[in-house]
């Protein structure tokens, strides 16, 4: 009895994070990925280092109440990891990355904002503040694009508590 008492409580913590994650709106892998690395997906810091290139500039990682929370920098990107390695937010400065690479490529720094339409992402909303933004889906978060003139000049994705 004792046994299955243990298992049972095993069992919970190491799903316990998992329900925090699933209140988002991100539980499960999306169609948006950076360099192949699937927004909602698991990862490990090894697969993340493989994907994008090694190791990074920079590395952060603390243990939260939902689990391992962990940043990534490379240069001037960012991205980071929580619920014990669900990919949930970034922001690309440079044009290393690329974002939807299954569209023809995806977009990234430096691609003018028609791209997004043109390779059938949607269409971009400009915001009072200057950004663009992007909604696919039922999602409740956006993509969302800096520029200059028209090129993109960085591309954030935060996902909401």
């Amino acid at each position: 009895m004792k046994r299955i008492v243990q298992t049972v409580i095993c069992a919970i913590l190491f799903v316990l994070p998992y329900f925090g994650f699933s209140q988002s709106t991100y539980n499960q892998t999306t169609d948006m990925d950076v360099n192949g690395v699937f927004i909602g997906s698991t990862y490990t810091k090894s697969q993340v280092e493989a994907k994008f290139g090694g190791i990074p500039t920079k590395y952060w990682s603390g243990m939260s109440e939902f689990g391992l929370e962990e940043e990534y920098y490379y240069t001037t990107n960012l991205f980071r990891f929580s619920y014990n390695g669900i990919f949930d937010t970034f922001n690309i400065k440079t044009s290393y990355f690329s974002v939807y690479t299954a569209f023809s490529g995806g977009i990234k720094v430096g691609d003018n904002i028609s791209r997004i339409s043109a390779i059938g992402l949607g269409t971009p909303v400009l915001q009072s503040n200057g950004t663009y933004t992007l909604l696919r889906g039922d999602w409740d978060d956006p993509l969302i694009f800096s520029h200059s003139s028209g090129v993109i000049t960085q591309i954030r994705f935060v996902t909401s508590p």
